[in-house]
């Protein structure tokens, strides 16, 4: 009988035929079986496995294809008091997922779609509170997806405290080719188009701030939204920060943008009744880090806006210290990007048109600033009745009270290189400003602070103040005015070389003019001016005059030791200046000065106390000057000068005068200046009481520290009526008669005075006077026996040698000389 049984072979490949059709066949349905499955079991799987039951309507899965579809889906959490899950609430009419890589999803946590679609959803959703271990930072998702459409959802996500995250109505989402940044330095969500309508939204942006919106559309690329707010949660004393803000618009708008994950990029943005409070928390919060991080992603803006807004500045005791009560503001472009953000203004921006009206700021409890109008079109800026107001006075601190009608800033171009300001204007210009300052009665000593100079750099084309007007007053008392003052300035700089010296500026040239100048020069005087003008290294003084404040009677009275009273007045002062300068390094260094029209008086009552104090020559008081100062010349013309001295028990005070007084001095120094000469000369010219010429020549050498010097003098026709002026009341006598002339050549030093004396009369006759001023006939006849009333000739001079009394001037040991030889000649 013949064996039917198949070889081996045979069964093995029909059994693995079997095997293969078997597992076609799985393959094919499993699928199926699974769509099944999950279709009829997935709620119960969720209800199971999660805290949360699921009902659905319909639910469709096409694993080939990648597509979920499901109807009429509620959710709920079966424990809506456990805090440590995530509450859900809510249901949705339709969720459609289209072309879904679910193996990608499922093995990989990679999400990529061509569509997610939900429509008519209502869901409120509370956020379970953060586990207390810390978790691991998580990777981004990969995230991609075609198009999402949301129509007609309510969302209310609030986080474990009941704080809103996202809340919003009636939203309709339309977003295409959505796509997640893998890096946290670009915007982690882009998207190529985006369509968003939405009402009542809030988005909780941390616990401290939120925004609001009543209503959020786009349309072809443009965003609105209406009833915009940033709004502060808390308390301003709950944040740690120095400021708080809330801002609101009533519309904003932001046209034409696109969204890429290196990039932002909109045309147009406007506010329109933009309305900012800044609320000071009165803490001084210090960054810990300032240096900006690196950012890979760009933010540009284009034609930017702000209409009718506002803004307030409040301090942490409710108290108002800045406000802008409308303001327009346009940019017409405005960049951020990897550069710009490690500048200290970290944007860039191009045109500008700004406007802002009624600006009030309170700089310090003493001081405020009001601002009428602000106009800045684009590099030019003007601004309107600027105005610092004093609000208060201060024992301790100057308090400023300034105003001005109008001041322009043109062409400014002024930005940051690096961490470096530099300041660039064209120019600027303050029109009819009005400065009051109320000096305080004692300043702090000042701490003595490192000579720290800031990153700043200035250059300004001119300044020019026009029309102003300056008031110092201190305990009510006026120190300064300046009835007009105008200032020009050409070349304007500032580095960090200027700004360590006195004058932290340079200019290429510069103006100036001061007219009705009055000053409190001190305790007994006061110093007027018609005019100063200062163009470069030339300054004219038209009308200056320097009077006491107390009359002869009074002065001698408030002054506690004797001490001359001067009254100074000067048709015109001109000084040409060589190269002076102030501050640290200050030298004084004058071509010349030409004085005209001086007037000088000097009153000098003995009545007061003696001054005991000892008086230096010039040639010392010169060398003890720290500042070096060289004069090369100054020349008096036309010029008059008095002495008046009103010695005890006189009836009349002596008096010396000196008419058409004109003079030469060379070289006034005090020998600080290297290889300048040191030997001053003094040759003048003038009328001796009117009628009798004179001229004088005295030098001395300012480095001789024994203070030497030589005076000569020639005085021409003399008569004896102006010789009693300053005879009778120091020697109680009187001349008759005629003098030729007087002269002298005096030689001395710190110690006193000698030389020769030169006297020519006829006809002399000498009157004896009592203490009342009355003539003593007998003694007076007797003297005369012993005068001889004619000199012949040329006659011999007599030698004097008088001791200097160290309490008084050089001009009183040289009047003392004088009146040596004539008692050798007259007694």
């Amino acid at each position: 009988m013949k064996n039917k049984t198949l070889p081996s072979s045979q069964r093995r490949r029909k059994w693995l035929i079997s095997i293969a059709a078997v597992i076609v066949a799985l393959a094919v349905l499993f699928p199926f079986a699974l769509e099944y499955y999950l279709e009829k079991k997935l709620p119960s799987l969720i209800s199971s496995k999660t805290p949360y039951t699921v009902k659905l309507a319909d639910f469709k899965l096409n694993l080939f294809k990648g597509n979920i579809s499901i109807l009429k889906v509620d959710i709920s959490t079966k424990n809506p008091s456990d805090k440590n899950i995530t509450q859900i609430n809510g249901n949705a009419e339709k969720i459609e997922i289209t072309d879904l890589g679910i193996v990608a999803a499922a093995f990989k946590k990679s999400y990529k779609a061509d569509k997610v679609f939900l429509t008519n959803s209502d869901i409120t959703m509370r956020i379970a509170a953060p586990a207390k271990e810390e978790k691991k930072e998580r990777k981004p998702l990969d995230l991609h997806v075609n198009s999402l459409e949301i129509k007609n959802v309510s969302a209310n996500v609030s986080d474990s405290k009941g704080k809103p995250v996202f809340k919003g109505k009636n939203i309709h989402i339309n977003i295409q080719d959505i796509k997640q940044s893998e890096s946290s330095s670009k915007i982690p969500l882009a998207f190529s188009k985006i369509n968003i309508d939405a009402s009542d939204v809030k988005i909780g942006i941390n616990e401290f701030y939120e925004i609001d919106a009543d209503k959020i559309s786009t349309d072809n690329k443009i965003l609105t939204l209406n009833a915009f707010r940033l709004k502060p949660l808390q308390d301003p004393s709950q944040y740690n920060a120095k400021n708080v803000f809330d801002f609101a618009a009533e519309q904003f708008v932001a046209r034409d943008f696109n969204v890429s994950q290196d990039s932002l990029i909109v045309s147009q943005v406007s506010f329109l009744k933009p309305d900012l409070k800044v609320m000071s928390t009165g803490k001084n919060i210090v960054e810990k880090n300032k240096n900006p991080k690196e950012v890979e992603m760009k933010i540009g803006m284009k034609n930017i806006s702000f209409q009718n807004g506002k803004i307030a500045v409040i301090q942490a005791n409710k108290e108002k210290t800045a406000s802008v009560d409308n303001f327009n503001f346009k940019l017409s472009d405005i960049v951020f990007d990897k550069n710009t953000v490690k500048e200290k203004i970290p944007f860039r921006f191009t045109n500008h048109d700004i406007e802002a009206e009624n600006i009030y700021f309170k700089t310090d409890p003493l001081q405020a600033i009001k601002v009428s109008k602000i106009t800045s079109k684009n590099a030019d800026i003007t601004v309107d009745d600027f105005k610092m107001i004093a609000l208060g006075k201060s024992a301790v601190k100057d308090v400023f009270s300034v105003s001005t009608k109008q001041l322009k800033i043109l062409k400014n171009t002024s930005k940051f290189n690096g961490q470096k300001l530099s300041l660039n204007f064209a120019g600027i210009e303050i029109i009819q400003p009005e400065i009051e300052i109320i000096s305080a009665v004692k300043k702090p000593q000042a701490k003595s602070k490192k000579n720290t100079v800031p990153e700043f750099l200035a250059q300004v084309g001119y300044i020019n103040i026009i029309n102003g007007k300056i008031k110092q007053s201190s305990n009510s008392k006026e120190k300064l005015s300046v009835g007009k003052f105008d200032i020009k300035l050409k070349t304007v700089k500032a580095d960090a070389n200027t700004l360590m010296g006195s004058l932290p500026f340079t200019t290429a040239s510069h103006y100036v003019k001061a007219e009705k100048v009055n000053l409190d020069a001190g305790k007994y005087y006061s110093l007027k001016a018609d005019e100063i003008v200062n163009s470069g290294k030339k300054t004219d003084i038209t009308n200056i005059q320097y009077l006491p404040k107390y009359s002869r009677q009074a002065f001698s009275k408030v002054i506690a030791k004797e001490t001359d009273l001067y009254t100074l007045k000067a048709k015109k002062i001109s000084i040409s200046d060589r190269a002076t300068s102030f501050g640290k390094d200050g030298i004084i260094d004058i071509e010349k000065i030409f004085i005209d029209g001086l007037n000088c008086n000097i009153y000098h009552d003995l009545a007061p106390p003696d001054d005991i104090a000892v008086r230096y020559l010039f040639s010392k008081k010169l060398r003890d000057m720290k500042m070096p100062m060289f004069v090369k010349n100054v020349v008096l013309k036309n010029s008059e000068l008095v002495y008046e001295e009103d010695a005890d028990n006189s009836n009349i005070p002596g008096k010396i005068l000196f008419n058409n007084f004109n003079a030469d001095i060379s070289n006034v120094n005090n020998g600080k200046i290297k290889g300048r000469p040191t030997v001053i000369s003094t040759n003048a010219e003038f009328d001796f009481y009117d009628n009798a010429h004179t001229n004088v020549t005295w030098k001395f050498d300012v480095l001789d520290r024994v203070d030497k010097f030589t005076i000569k003098g020639n005085i021409q026709k003399l008569s004896a009526e102006n010789v009693n002026l300053f005879v009778r009341p120091y020697l109680n006598v009187t001349l008759d008669g005629n003098i030729d002339y007087l002269k002298f050549d005096y030689y001395g030093d710190s110690q006193g005075i000698a030389g020769r004396f030169y006297f020519k009369y006829n006809d002399m006759y000498v009157n004896l006077l009592n203490k009342k001023g009355k003539e003593r006939k007998l003694l007076t006849t007797l003297a005369n026996w012993f005068v001889k009333n004619e000199s012949t000739g040329e006659p011999d001079h007599v030698v004097i040698e008088k001791k200097r009394e160290p309490e008084r001037s050089f001009f009183s040991m040289l009047w003392q000389g004088i009146m040596e030889g004539l008692k050798k000649y007259v007694i």
